[in-house]
């Protein structure tokens, strides 16, 4: 470093660390000469002069020209500029490669390790998610309103699936497990695979083990609304310009507020208080079964607390004599009559709706909601449906065997019992231009969305008489209940800023219909938390809507479970 310094002060300021010379020396014919600096000398060869020596090589010793001076100067920072970069990126690269090698050595460990774990995530490329299954309104997308799902990276499995790795259970949580699992299995009509609150995942791990296997008898399901799609263009879209008038009359004649009737109630939700059940052991107890029911570990509590909870209350208690009539019929007083008062869809009426002489019925004792989204592919879980007094199913999913082409068969895990068929109002176009009729046994079909009026004579004549629309009191309190709900989830601390959903998904109306009409609801293929509609594959629709509030809604779902209105009975 001394050296190098030296050498930098010589060049730039001439001598040694810019101190005078004196020269002397002496000059002989046939004599050796010396060179003095300072106090340093230096020794020519015999028969050299310094004069001689001092003429043949530049001497740093001698004081520098200005200009001379710059452009050693110039050269010298240059070389300096250049060591110095150089060592950095030789720093850079040696760092890089040992933490390489580090990296290499930290794989190599885990990979024994990891290797089961791996199998877990391995997956086909085909990755679907649904949540209940419907095709929502939401975007003006030509052929379908919904995100069409995208491969999300492999390792984004459902957690539960990674416990395949875990101990087995003794032989008394095994007893105790099983004591569990065969109580909620009683609730939903012997579903061999229920959901039950605080079993550590163990129903889903033995649930996919036997859906590997159903699959494996029964091959993959295919989507047979894509499927129906493509027959439909195949014969040139028959119908297609009525879909598009449609669609103009009940979005473009509309201001963004009448179009959009909900975002009024979710402006409210500002002044909701997330810490409200703060210091409440209770709700503590709910907060932590809601986080995970799998994981919940004061089920009793929980549920008590759910029971009591606003929005279940409202939902729940006194129906029969606040709502007169469920849907658009005789039994209804005439302000019911008014649909324009519908809170959700009444600005979107396109059509007349006609006045049914009988209400549906309300004295069902058991009824099974089929959605489209994952468990409904294992064993046992068709017979479980069909034992149900009453089936509700959505859009046009899960068919069964029917007069036309629209049809499939599903049946072997999605049963043969048809009550009821909810449609969104994309999907209530389908009687007319897909030509779907009903279920040979007969079905009664539901409409929600006001909207889907314009349709009405279509699918009355493919159904006749038994095509119903909900009533703006059946409606209006389904609307108020869910606002309701979703204050108490965000009041519970489960949430904050959920999207405000461009209407009720489909799911949700059905279920709370059901609850008006029947005295236990089953659900069978709804994702009820985030990580199933994200994650699981085995579904019968592959799309998710973006026009409804997925957090919340899947909350609700958790929440209604809690408090025993409704039974999950698919994981």
């Amino acid at each position: 470093m001394m050296m190098f310094r030296s050498f930098l002060l010589h060049a730039l300021f001439g001598g040694d660390g810019g101190r005078s010379t004196k020269d002397s020396g002496g000059g002989g014919g046939g004599g050796g000469g010396i060179n003095t600096t300072g106090n340093t000398s230096t020794a020519f060869p015999k028969g050299v002069g310094a004069d001689e020596m001092n003429s043949s090589f530049p001497s740093f010793s001698s004081p520098s020209t200005p200009s001379s001076y710059s452009k050693r100067k110039k050269v010298v920072l240059l070389v300096f500029f250049c060591i110095l970069f150089g060592g950095i990126f030789f720093l850079f690269g040696a760092f890089e490669i040992v933490r390489g090698m580090t990296t290499m050595s930290s794989s190599a460990s885990l990979g024994e390790s990891s290797a089961q774990q791996q199998m877990v995530y391995k997956r086909s490329d085909e990755k679907n998610r649904g949540w209940k299954g419907e095709d929502e309104e939401g975007e003006d997308d030509e052929d379908d309103d919904a995100i069409e799902t995208n491969a999300r990276d492999r390792r984004r499995e459902y957690d539960a699936e990674s416990r395949t790795t875990t101990t087995r259970m003794s032989e008394s949580e095994e007893m105790m497990f099983q004591t569990r699992l065969a109580s909620a299995s009683e609730k939903c009509l012997r579903a061999p695979y229920p959901q039950v609150l605080g079993d550590n995942g163990e129903t889903l791990k033995r649930a996919q083990t036997n859906m590997k296997e159903f699959e494996m008898r029964h091959g993959n399901v295919k989507d047979m609304v894509s499927e129906n799609k493509k027959r439909w263009r195949a014969e040139g879209s028959p119908g297609k310009e009525i879909a598009k008038t449609g669609r103009r009359r009940s979005r473009n004649l509309l201001a963004y507020a009448k179009s959009h009737p909900l975002e009024q109630k979710c402006r409210g939700e500002r002044r909701y208080r997330a810490s409200k059940y703060g210091r409440s052991t209770a709700h503590k107890h709910l907060k932590d079964c809601m986080n995970r029911l799998e994981d919940c570990a004061n089920a009793e509590d929980a549920r008590k607390t759910a029971k009591l909870m606003p929005g279940v209350k409202l939902l729940t208690q006194n129906v029969k004599n606040k709502i007169a009539c469920l849907t658009v019929s005789k039994k209804c007083n005439p302000r019911a009559m008014k649909l324009g008062d519908n809170k959700e869809t009444g600005m979107h009426i396109t059509g007349k709706i006609e006045t049914m002489n009988e209400d549906v019925r309300r004295d069902y004792k058991t009824c099974a909601l089929v959605g489209n989204g994952p468990g409904l592919r294992a064993d046992g879980v068709a017979d479980a449906i069909d034992r149900h007094e009453a089936v509700f199913r959505f859009n046009a999913y899960n068919l069964g065997q029917r007069e036309g082409k629209m049809q499939d068969n599903n049946t072997h895990f999605a049963g043969t019992k048809q009550t009821f068929r909810m449609f969104n109002k994309k999907r209530s176009i389908i009687p007319e231009i897909w030509g779907l009729k009903p279920a040979p046994e007969g079905e009664t079909w539901l409409f929600w969305h006001y909207g889907s009026a314009m349709y009405y004579k279509a699918a009355n004549a493919a159904n006749p008489q038994n095509v119903y629309f909900l009533s703006v009191p059946a409606i209006n309190h389904e609307i108020d209940s869910y606002f309701a709900i979703r204050k108490d989830v965000v009041e519970l601390g489960l949430g904050k800023n959920y999207a405000c959903p461009t209407n009720l998904p489909t799911g949700l109306h059905a279920i709370m219909l059901a609850t008006m009409m029947c005295d236990v609801v089953n659900l069978f293929g709804f994702s009820y938390d985030m990580k199933m509609l994200e994650s699981r594959k085995d579904t019968t629709s592959p799309r998710v809507s973006a026009s409804h509030a997925w957090g919340v809604d899947t909350a609700m779902l958790r929440l209604l479970h809690l408090s025993d209105t409704i039974n999950l009975c698919t994981v």
